[in-house]
């Protein structure tokens, strides 16, 4: 029963993040940790599988950063998330002003 429920924690954790919602993401995250606490037991391999579903410029960026905690690699991503979705509305907004 434990390999079944780290299977689907597997597949539930292997979900992207998908546009830009990754408020959704990390609740999702943290349910299912909750859900199944002996399935990631170390930190180090609960920060892999946190990133492993994020984008991979995102990724990289918070892999190098090498963070201590999951607490870290969260507020990392959200603040590179957030940077990214600006980037992707100023381009937009200018986009649309050369039309």
């Amino acid at each position: 029963m434990l390999a079944e429920m780290g299977a689907k924690l597997g597949h539930q954790l292997s979900t992207n993040v998908k546009d830009f919602n990754i408020s959704i993401y990390t609740q999702r995250f943290n349910e299912l940790t909750l859900l199944c606490p002996t399935i990631i037991l170390d930190e180090r391999k609960k920060i892999e599988a946190y990133i492993c579903g994020i984008s991979e410029n995102i990724n990289g960026e918070v892999t190098s950063f090498k963070p201590a905690n999951l607490n870290e690699a969260v507020c990392m991503e959200h603040a590179l998330m957030e940077q990214k979705v600006q980037a992707r509305t100023k381009r937009i907004a200018e986009g649309n002003k050369r039309k």
